[in-house]
């Protein structure tokens, strides 16, 4: 049996209820759209359907979006939860560890794509550079502070100072 979606007034086409799962999966549907078939007397939203319901939000995805204040309603879909979550803004963490690791930031940037710099920075995807102004700020404090001395010496790479870096961080500062 065939059911018909549609979204905003205008029907987007008719599909068999097993070809609406990876529709809705991919979000070309959407929990919110509506849906007929033969035998029905009025449109209902997919979400009722099996299928509908499975793409969902789940209790806990909700839960997370509220500690977040992130906005979500009844239709909110688990892929929609995943953007989300990845389309905040980048945490002091991540931008104190691109720092260590010599990597150009901006304040605009998302979790998401400081994520993937620094898995690429970390895999070695990406070439090798001259330390940066921040890493060479960065690296003769933290030996001042644990009272150590720097085991590398200039001309500095970005990845020799990051591992340098990474190496003082694993020692305690020295109480003043």
């Amino acid at each position: 049996m065939k059911v018909h979606i549609a979204r905003d007034g205008q029907v987007l086409g008719e599909w068999t209820q097993t070809e609406l799962y990876p529709l809705l999966r991919a979000s070309e549907i959407l929990p919110s759209d509506y849906y007929w078939h033969e035998g029905m007397t009025e449109w209902k939203r997919l979400a009722e359907l099996p299928s509908g319901k499975s793409v969902l939000a789940t209790p806990a995805q909700r839960q997370m979006l509220d500690n977040h204040g992130l906005p979500w309603d009844e239709f909110t879909t688990k892929y929609e939860v995943s953007n989300l979550m990845d389309s905040r803004p980048y945490t002091d963490k991540q931008r104190s560890f691109m720092d260590d690791l010599g990597i150009s930031h901006f304040d605009e940037m998302t979790i998401r794509e400081a994520s993937d710099l620094i898995d690429a920075e970390l895999s070695g995807d990406t070439p090798d550079a001259p330390a940066t102004r921040t890493q060479i700020l960065i690296i003769p404090q933290l030996a001042a502070d644990r009272a150590l001395s720097l085991t590398i010496s200039p001309p500095f790479s970005r990845r020799e100072v990051a591992r340098e870096i990474h190496a003082l961080r694993c020692f305690p500062a020295m109480p003043n």
